[in-house]
């Protein structure tokens, strides 16, 4: 997995970061963000990382567990900033951590969740 992860690092960066504004279509009566929405932003952001990593048609992934951890609640007109990173985890088993956090104007930043996706790359 080790040489796997070197060649992957070879094509991008191992580590991004990405932002993202909640609109009033990605909120529900109360004003926070939805479960729904987050879990889309989460599950963008891991397809976009599995393509770096998938360099070619000989291999696929296979999900093998989610791990999420909210802290707080994301309201309208605020900022989300993801942060992804890849660690091995395994032979053939990495693991993507992204992280969550909400930032107003004026204010400090908090964190919304953590989300842990296991994934087995296999070969076709």
């Amino acid at each position: 997995m080790k040489n796997f992860i070197n060649t992957a690092r070879k094509t991008g960066p191992l580590r991004t970061k990405d932002s993202y504004n909640i609109t009033a279509s990605m909120v529900d009566a109360n004003g926070e963000l939805s479960i729904w929405n987050l879990m889309q932003i989460l599950n963008e952001v891991k397809s976009r990382r599995m393509e770096q990593l998938l360099l070619n048609a000989s291999f696929k992934e296979k999900f093998e567990q989610l791990d999420v951890k909210m802290y707080s609640a994301a309201e309208l007109n605020e900022d989300l900033f993801v942060e992804s990173s890849f660690a091995p985890n395994g032979k053939r088993t990495i693991d993507l951590k992204i992280y969550v956090s909400r930032r107003k104007k004026g204010r400090t930043a908090k964190r919304v969740c953590k989300a842990l996706f296991t994934v087995s790359i296999q070969p076709n």
